[in-house]
């Protein structure tokens, strides 16, 4: 039954997977690897450079020198009311203006160069080193035959094309150069372009004061009449508010506004006696509608004779009740006393109705005056309002006036300054400081440039194509890509034997002959590895297997053998029945029976093996190649032969075939108690060493780890975990058709 992978394992896996850090070394490892290729790209691209380099037509510039200064005295239609534009806006349009069509054109007018036949017909380019002339005649284009206006325009954009401004920083100067293969000619061009430019801006000078004098005289009529108009307007204003020209309604303003203050006082005043009176008036109404008495209204007594009539009332009522102390109703003096308190009391009365009466009178008074004076304040400010709007009005007719004046006086000026313009010079206020003059060295070609700059482009190109190859590459390099890839633990890596031609075998041997190398040591690493990873259970049969065919798993097996023989009793048997490679390292006779004969029962144990002299080894090759290998590893008399064998070795080592090509590894892999995956460096894809632990996984198979052969190292030791290694190895074999390869014929259904 097979078991999971102790503790031991897990940690040795954990402790094999650091986490990925960028390594300078990586990429020097590239670099070294690809150096002659990297190199040769720089040497090519710079032949190339200098090919181009001593090829290229000497170029020479020359330059003339101009000074161009703003002309801020007069304004023209394109800048007719004064405003002004920034200096850097100026100086940019004049440069832009130096490099135009026209100034082209007239340049090359200057030079001749318009002078053209009515048809001419042009080759097409021969292109870079001349390769469209390598061309057969049948693919090269036909010649083309240009009119004479085509001709001018291919010589005026020539000349544009050549031109180069330059402007001297924080002055007015400007240069303007041209390059040409012609030191003369190019003089020529850079003076004929200067001149053309000053030339050019007088055309358009006088063209542009043409222009202004048919725009103001233009707008000088519309303006008069718009002056004309506004005049008429404001007189009919005035005439019909009968005020004079000149006259303002200012003064009826005035006057209007002191009757509203009035009114507004006069109002304030009636208001303010109206209600003093109204609540008088109320309580009089009340006192006659029986809800009170006059009496007992307090505003009543100050008026007339109420006070004293009232005192006289209470002076008889007072008399007639000390009277009553004393005398009867009948007496003469009561009967007197009493018709004087009746008379006082009527004449209170009488007065109190009188009094009454006035303020009544007075209240209503007081409402009619508050409602007249109300009326007289709505009228002032009526209007008042009218005035306003007479004002505004006549405001805005005087405002029209004076915009229509103003802008008639400055078309009438504007007139007149182009006028005096027009009938005087116009030249521009630019000035040829220093006529150019032809060159005596070429500004270019930069020959020792040129070949730098093509050589580290080779270089930079070189570089690039070198990581890019290393990207593209799905093999192992190193143990890292082992652990990231397949998740599994690295054993050990073993070094790439320097051999020679009929010496194939010899990593075979390696450890038996050459104890003290570097492949020895690093099977002793792997052989450490593998014991102390079944300190927690037994790992006596131990299995080895590959992705597909030759990748070494035959060298493995077999130093493997030998190293651990040297400490304990083992049995190498080569179980890879399809292409058995353990006899013919060993040089064992083909008659041998082998692993085939003895699991057949035909021969005996010790006539199927051979012993090692030089270590307790004993090892078994597969024999006679069955027809069907796959039933004789399946059988029940292959796995009797493995247990019996537990008791007598302490280690079995079972050399297996290649577990994408057959199905072989993941039987015997029931029977192991370890199993090591190999891999070869630059050699094995990710995809097949993915696809082959997948398998064995899925047949729960015991994997130990996996060993990486074949490793190249450059400069330096190849031990601990990371060193980094070139690789130079491709294999054609390395498909989807394992079975194909294996065994050199498709699979049969």
């Amino acid at each position: 039954m097979i078991q999971n992978p102790p503790k031991f394992e897990q940690a040795f896996a954990a402790e094999a997977t650091p986490e990925r850090q960028i390594d300078i070394r990586q990429y020097l490892a590239v670099l070294l690897k690809y150096k002659w290729a990297i190199l040769s790209v720089a040497l090519l691209t710079g032949l190339i450079g200098l090919y181009m380099a001593l090829k290229a037509v000497p170029i020479y510039a020359s330059q003339a020198r101009l000074q161009v200064e703003r002309d801020t005295s007069t304004q023209v239609l394109n800048n007719p009311l004064g405003m002004g534009i920034y200096n850097y806006e100026f100086y940019e349009t004049q440069y832009q203006l130096m490099r135009s069509w026209g100034v082209a054109e007239l340049a090359a007018a200057k030079l001749g160069m318009l002078d053209v036949p009515e048809q001419t017909t042009v080759q097409a380019n021969a292109g870079m080193f001349g390769w469209r002339n390598w061309l057969p005649a049948s693919l090269q284009a036909p010649p083309r035959t240009l009119t004479a206006d085509e001709m001018r325009a291919n010589r005026i954009a020539s000349v544009k094309g050549a031109i180069r401004v330059q402007p001297v920083e924080n002055s007015q100067l400007v240069g303007i150069s041209i390059q040409n293969a012609n030191p003369e000619r190019a003089a020529n061009m850079a003076n004929a372009v200067a001149e053309a430019y000053i030339e050019f801006l007088k055309d358009k000078n006088l063209e542009n004061l043409q222009t202004d004098q048919t725009w103001y005289s233009s707008r000088l009529e519309t303006a008069r009449d718009d002056l004309d108009r506004a005049n008429q307007e404001l007189q009919d204003f005035y005439e019909r508010q009968d005020l004079l020209r000149g006259g303002t309604n200012e003064g009826g303003a005035s006057l209007q506004s002191q009757r509203l203050q009035a009114a507004l006082s006069n109002q304030g005043e009636a208001e303010n006696t109206r209600l003093r009176l109204e609540r008088v008036y109320r309580d009089i109404v009340n006192a006659r509608n029986g809800q009170g008495s006059l009496e007992n209204i307090t505003e009543l007594e100050p008026r007339g004779v109420v006070r004293a009539l009232k005192a006289s009332m209470i002076e008889a009522r007072q008399a007639v009740t000390t009277l009553q102390q004393r005398y009867g109703p009948k007496h003469p003096r009561m009967i007197n006393a009493q018709s004087r308190l009746e008379n006082a009391q009527a004449e209170y009365r009488t007065e109190l109705d009188r009094v009454a009466e006035s303020v009544v009178a007075d209240y209503r008074r007081a409402q009619s005056a508050e409602a007249t004076y109300t009326s007289q304040v709505e009228q002032a400010k009526t209007e008042i309002r009218t005035l306003d709007r007479n004002l505004a009005e006549q405001q805005k007719l005087q405002d029209r006036v004076q915009t229509a004046k103003a802008i008639f006086e400055r078309l009438q000026s504007g007139e007149a300054t182009t006028g005096m313009l027009g009938s005087g010079s116009q030249k521009p206020n630019v000035t040829i400081i220093e006529y150019a003059r032809p060159s005596l060295t070429p500004v270019r070609p930069n020959k020792q440039r040129m070949v730098m700059i093509a050589v580290v482009m080779g270089l930079m190109l070189g570089v690039g194509l070198a990581f890019l190859l290393d990207h593209l590459d799905n093999t192992f390099k190193n143990p890292e890509d082992v652990e990231s890839k397949l998740g599994l633990p690295v054993l050990g890596s073993l070094p790439k034997l320097k051999l020679e031609k009929d010496d194939a075998l010899r990593p075979m041997r390696e450890f038996k002959e050459q104890h003290k190398s570097a492949f020895s040591e690093s099977i002793r690493t792997i052989r450490t590895g593998a014991m102390l990873s079944g300190l927690d259970r037994d790992h006596n049969v131990i299995m080895v297997t590959s992705s597909v065919p030759g990748e070494g798993k035959t060298t493995l097996s077999l130093n493997l053998a030998y190293a651990i023989g040297q400490m304990k009793k083992t049995l190498l048997i080569d179980a890879d029945m399809r292409r058995p490679m353990v006899g013919k390292a060993q040089e064992t006779a083909k008659t041998q029976p082998g692993l085939a004969g003895f699991v057949s029962g035909e021969h005996s144990f010790e006539e199927c093996v051979t012993r090692s002299e030089t270590a307790d080894l004993t090892i078994m090759h597969a024999g006679t190649v069955p027809p069907n290998p796959l039933e004789l590893l399946a059988s029940k008399r292959f796995e009797k032969l493995i247990e019996e064998l537990r008791s007598e070795y302490q280690y079995i080592i079972l050399d297996c075939a290649p577990a994408l090509a057959v199905s072989d590894a993941l039987v015997v892999s029931r029977l192991s108690d370890a199993l090591l995956y190999l891999v070869r460096a630059d050699a094995t894809p990710f995809q097949a060493a993915e696809e082959g632990v997948r398998r064995l996984r899925r047949a729960e198979a015991p994997i130990l780890g996996v060993v990486l052969n074949h490793v190249q190292a450059r400069g330096r030791g190849y031990y601990g975990k990371y060193y980094r290694y070139g690789y130079r190895y491709r294999y054609g074999y390395y498909n989807t058709n394992y079975y194909h390869d294996y065994y050199g014929q498709d699979q049969k259904s």
